[in-house]
């Protein structure tokens, strides 16, 4: 344990998520598969929409603020598409 490990009440160490994997897409049409289930942290650079294709064959659209940094839980096969031409977004897989 070093100095700056975060502790909880019990002074027991706790769990951080850092950075892994990097993944990127920008403008329209562009698109990445995650390969592994985990925790991916969505920064986006500019642009608003992403269309999100999970791999059980729903989807979902996420509308944010440019700027928006957020976190989500993605299956494995999860697709990530941009539906517009303006999208510059950055995913971290968390590990």
């Amino acid at each position: 344990m070093n100095e700056y490990q975060p502790l909880d009440i019990n002074r027991n160490p706790i769990g951080v998520l850092q950075p892994g994997k990097q993944y990127y897409i920008e403008g329209s049409g562009d698109s990445v598969e995650l390969p592994e289930a985990g925790v991916y942290m969505l920064s986006f650079v500019s642009g608003t929409v992403v269309q999100i294709n999970y791999p059980d064959g729903t989807d979902s659209r996420v509308i944010v603020a440019t700027g928006t940094i957020i976190s989500f839980y993605f299956p494995a096969g999860t697709n990530v598409v941009s539906d517009t031409d303006d999208l510059s977004l950055n995913i971290n897989k968390m590990r």
